[in-house]
């Protein structure tokens, strides 16, 4: 039997990473792999993705406390952003930490941002140097996967999709309130497009269209001034109803209470957020970045808007405030679609299948590193 570490930072009640771990947790898989945590979060350090002298600090502890733990591995699995460079560099040190200890390393990229970050020869090579202490690399989007293939090769990268129980998850045929409510759920940062979002809400009340906008979310880890201009921008527009954070129970209830869904960043890999939407019963209008469109159908479980567009957003969630019908329909094709195509049921075992190929392979040195690609 495999013992598999999975390392990251479990942040309560927000973030992918996050939730990926505490689904991998709760599965059949944790007793089949005998799966572990080591939760790297420290509620006191901010700033994340930057050279900061906290952060090698805390780099430094983590990599102690991951060489304990992963002596007693067989697998360690790194979950992070990989990008920007401070991030790609602290995942490179801990695989190293983790291979030189003995265990076979498996990182798993969770940006939005990789595709974009890659755009150049000179960041490809780092991205080949960096990775070169794991055996396998995983994305959470196929747009991740195919431009980490350029630098590592396709026999190194897989794409395991992200997915969510819809058994946790209970549509509700009709809302019980008087306005069309949006939901939004991120972090409040800029790059998740909440100000676009609130735009797109004061042309839709300026069109006589009345609705209620709540905010799900807190601090972003680029720290409290991205938060701060968020909402200094938001304070601008429609009123917002922001409630913070919430735990899985309420973000359940939240859903439930919604009428639609709306996700409107920069940039993404494949959120979780749209795929718990779908899986209860709401119609989803977001951006088409990442691998959202492979979750999103445009026209039939929601509408699909180019980034930073707030009259686009409008005019995509007008007919839906508008027309309870159609909110229903397409939630329900939303649904089904949640069930057949990303059911963590079906996702999880692509993490398994990794573990096994990798713990099949004999424990050897690190792979020598080709500078061969482009």
């Amino acid at each position: 039997m495999n013992r598999v570490l999975l390392v990251g930072k479990g942040q309560p009640d927000r973030g992918g990473i996050s939730a990926f771990m505490q689904t991998l947790l709760a599965s059949e898989l944790a007793t089949e792999h005998r799966l572990s945590l080591l939760n790297l979060y420290r509620e006191e350090v901010l700033g994340g993705g930057r050279f900061t002298r906290a952060n090698v600090t805390r780099t430094l502890a983590d990599a102690a406390r991951l060489w304990r733990a992963a002596r007693r591995a067989d697998i360690v699995h790194i979950n992070t952003a990989l990008v920007p460079l401070p991030t790609l560099l602290r995942a490179s040190f801990l695989a190293s930490v983790a291979r030189a200890a003995g265990a076979r390393v498996i990182v798993h990229a969770h940006s939005g941002r990789i595709d974009l970050w890659l755009r150049t020869p000179l960041r490809r090579l780092l991205v080949r140097l960096a990775l070169a202490p794991a055996s396998r690399v995983l994305t959470v989007s196929e747009t991740s996967r195919k431009f980490l293939a350029r630098s590592l090769g396709s026999t190194r990268v897989s794409l395991v999709d992200n997915g969510v129980d819809p058994a946790a998850y209970t549509p509700v045929a009709a809302p019980a309130h008087e306005l069309p409510t949006i939901l939004f759920a991120g972090v409040l940062s800029p790059r998740k497009g909440l100000i676009d979002l609130i735009a797109a809400s004061t042309e839709l009340h300026r069109r006589g269209l009345a609705h209620q906008l709540v905010v799900a979310g807190g601090a972003p880890e680029e720290g409290p001034q991205a938060e701060a201009e968020t909402r200094e921008a938001a304070s601008h527009g429609a009123p917002a109803r922001f409630i913070g954070t919430q735990p899985h129970e309420e973000m359940a209830r939240l859903y439930r209470g919604a009428d639609v869904f709306c996700l409107p960043s920069w940039w993404e890999a494949m959120p979780l957020t749209v795929l718990e939407a779908m899986a209860s019963g709401l119609p989803v209008v977001a951006s088409t970045v990442g691998d959202i469109p492979r979750a999103v159908e445009e026209g039939v479980t929601g509408r699909l808007v180019s980034p930073q567009q707030p009259a686009a957003l409008a005019n995509a969630l007008d007919p839906l405030l508008r027309d309870p019908a159609l909110r229903t329909s397409m939630g329900e094709a939303g649904r089904r679609r949640v069930e057949q195509l990303f059911n963590i049921r079906t996702s999880s075992p692509g993490s398994s299948r990794r573990w096994s190929s990798v713990c099949q392979a004999r424990r050897s040195r690190m792979p020598m590193i080709s500078l061969a690609r482009g």
